[in-house]
């Protein structure tokens, strides 16, 4: 009988483990999923579409941020012309006024 009271016991705290890190994973933070919502909305996607389909920027990590009519640029290019060239096409979007470029050359 005492043993298998111990198999539950063992039981009991290891599901206890598994329940405590499992909640503590799934929870996003609220600036995260904000952050997440602002890089995948349809302008964001739009002007990083333009950034994939431009020859000279094939390869290059951008990640592209709007916050009202900001965009955010981000990520790493091998070039200064690249960096210059990703903010080109940045500004010449409808929805930007100003583009914060964050972007740094390898």
């Amino acid at each position: 009988m005492c043993q298998l009271r111990r198999g539950y016991g063992s039981l009991t705290i290891g599901g206890l483990l598994l329940t405590a890190l499992l909640v503590g994973c799934a929870d996003a933070p609220v600036n995260q999923s904000a952050r997440l919502e602002q890089q995948d909305s349809s302008q964001a996607v739009q002007i990083k579409a333009r950034l994939l389909e431009a020859p000279d920027l094939a390869g290059s990590a951008i990640d592209v941020d709007l916050e009202g009519d900001n965009a955010i640029l981000s990520g790493f290019v091998e070039t200064t012309q690249q960096r210059d060239r990703a903010e080109a096409i940045t500004q010449d979007h409808d929805q930007v006024k100003t583009v914060e470029n964050n972007i740094t050359v390898k």
